[in-house]
């Protein structure tokens, strides 16, 4: 054994540097970390050239259990794509993005409360392939005692493929916690930002 006390004051030396080095590491990381979350919070969102508004009734069908996803389409649903365009006067060639602005279900006849859907997803699905479809519109977990009210968040998928289309289809996902009562008359409330 190496009783020198030189070589011992080496090794608490390395030691106490080595430690300071994870120290001034994590502080450098930490304030990178903290630059980037402040510069990207800055950045300039582009305004909307003009936000599209649309409806559609629909029915959540009665004996929906909780065990499996259900699907329910809307079909034929009129984008008004170009009469928009034109009525705001921009050249629907012009167009460079589409995005979900705001989505809404509601409850038409009964004062229902949608907490008994767990998970909810909406998709734009093309009428000219309908292997292209984007999410517009999720919720991964709807919060007990919602309401009648269901204010659903927008996905970042960009939506102008589809959306250019004269008519598309809906697509509704949901898993539920409980299943279905009783057939409920439902309004899904969409509207689409025009960039």
């Amino acid at each position: 054994m190496n009783s020198n006390p030189s070589h011992k004051h080496h090794m608490i030396s390395l030691a106490a540097l080595n430690g300071g080095l994870r120290v001034g590491l994590s502080c450098l990381s930490l304030f990178i970390l903290a630059q980037m979350l402040l510069f990207s919070g800055c950045t300039k969102q582009t305004p909307s050239l003009y936000e599209v508004n649309l409806e559609r009734e629909f029915d959540i069908p009665a004996g929906l259990n909780n065990i499996e996803t259900h699907y329910l389409f809307l079909r034929n649903v009129p984008t008004f794509y170009k009469q928009f365009a034109t009525a705001n006067g921009v050249d629907s060639a012009g167009i460079q993005s589409v995005r979900a602005a705001r989505g809404l279900l509601t409850s038409q006849f009964q004062n229902i409360n949608f907490d008994f859907i767990d998970r909810i997803s909406v998709s734009v699905v093309s009428r000219k392939d309908p292997n292209i479809r984007r999410e517009m519109y999720y919720l991964d977990e709807v919060p007990f005692n919602t309401g009648p009210e269901l204010r659903l968040l927008s996905s970042v998928t960009e939506l102008r493929e589809v959306i250019r289309e004269e008519f598309v289809d809906i697509e509704i996902r949901l898993n539920l916690r409980v299943s279905s009562g009783t057939s409920i008359r439902t309004k899904l409330n969409f509207s689409y930002a025009v960039f």
